[in-house]
């Protein structure tokens, strides 16, 4: 739908919600996995969606927010140098990465705003105030972006940390994306269909993953399949916290084999967050292959404004972890690793942040990156496994 004039206002809301499925007559369930019927879809199922990463939304002074902190936090020197942090970025250098994606939405036809977890910074441990900070930030990263477009955030480590904050996130979350979705949803895991397309959220802390790749599987006739998680699928090579993702935990290791042929067999893309770094992998193996892209919007320092590669030569992948950890942290890191290395054909890995721009049509999925408030893509990435044409 290049050269549309986008949608805004009523408009743009209805046409997400009928291409969604969601319009009128269309609310009726499609079986256990209980996303709605397609109604139709745009002109030549083609679509854009404005991607945010991890924004840990906060405000100065730190009392706005953080008031109630409980000082006796073992955490609570770390946590105090990231309201800092956030509190900084967000007075200088978010407005304006945030100003930049919304004017890009206002300029091409774009379809809904995904932002992929970490939404809030959290650690308000006072329900009303994590309420409110969540309710602030809707409100903030929204108002840029033209009047009646969906937003969506997926659920992140961030969004429910603090005295009381897991409830009180999805007491909030919750009716929020069923509004915007014209559909109820829970987690830990839903799914609803944009046009020909099965999006599943969920949350990457859950225990198995089973109820994600049964949703999956509920829909074989999906054109694409996207996965949207905080944390990524693909364990990041730079941190401790590799096994903090979606799978990483010990209990999934029975479900997580099946997700991964689930998500080759089908030709998945999954969106992610949660590393501060702009990642992206191809996996190919012998049930197909599937692609993961995981996204920043933490922009914690002006350099990270960057394109430039950290590595981007796939038979690497994992040698910087493999440089840093001692013997019995380097043990279950090279077994996590072991698992994803030999399928990764494409791999890049940076600490930039800024905005993105997904861009799906029958013939390609794209990943257009824009470094910082850059209103030029710095580099773009081919997100389907569909195989390429001869030149």
């Amino acid at each position: 739908m290049r050269g549309m004039k986008n949608n805004v206002g009523m408009t743009g809301r209805r046409a997400f919600l009928e291409t969604a499925g969601f319009a009128g007559a269309a609310l009726a369930f499609s079986g256990c996995n209980s996303f709605f019927k397609q109604e139709r879809q745009t002109a030549a199922g083609s679509y854009s969606v404005a991607i945010l990463g991890d924004t840990h939304y906060d405000a100065e002074p730190e009392s706005v927010y953080h008031s109630h902190y409980d000082e006796s936090n073992r955490w609570a020197k770390i946590q105090h140098a990231e309201f800092r942090r956030n509190g900084e970025m967000w007075r200088t250098r978010c407005p304006r990465l945030l100003a930049a994606s919304a004017e890009l939405a206002k300029a091409k036809e774009t379809r809904f705003v995904l932002q992929l977890g970490d939404i809030i910074q959290g650690d308000c441990d006072d329900v009303p105030t994590h309420k409110k900070m969540l309710d602030d930030c809707i409100k903030l990263l929204r108002a840029p972006y033209p009047a009646g477009l969906p937003f969506l955030s997926v659920v992140g480590n961030h969004d429910f940390r603090g005295k009381g904050a897991r409830p009180a996130y999805f007491e909030f979350a919750e009716p929020f994306l069923s509004k915007e979705l014209g559909k109820p949803v829970k987690y830990p895991a839903f799914s609803f269909r944009q046009g020909d397309d099965l999006w599943v959220f969920c949350d990457f802390e859950m225990k198995t993953l089973d109820p994600i790749s049964d949703l999956i599987d509920a829909d074989p006739n999906a054109r694409y399949v996207f996965l949207v998680t905080h944390g990524p699928f693909t364990p990041h090579e730079a941190g401790r916290s590799f096994r903090w993702r979606l799978g990483g935990r010990a209990e999934c290791e029975v479900s997580r084999p099946r997700l991964y042929e689930v998500l080759s067999r089908r030709g998945a893309i999954v969106l992610s967050g949660h590393t501060h770094t702009t990642n992206f992998y191809r996996h190919e193996n012998g049930f197909g292959g599937f692609t993961e892209f995981t996204a920043n919007s933490v922009w914690a320092k002006p350099e990270l404004a960057t394109a430039e590669p950290i590595c981007d030569v796939a038979a690497n992948y994992g040698s910087i972890g493999f440089s840093k950890f001692e013997e019995g942290v380097l043990a279950d890191f090279k077994k996590e690793i072991a698992f994803f290395k030999s399928g990764v054909k494409e791999y890049f890995y940076n600490n930039a942040a800024g905005h993105y721009r997904l861009d799906v049509a029958d013939d390609a999925v794209t990943m257009s990156f824009y470094p910082g408030d850059a209103r030029q893509c710095a580099r773009t990435f081919r997100l389907d496994t569909k195989p390429r044409k001869a030149k």
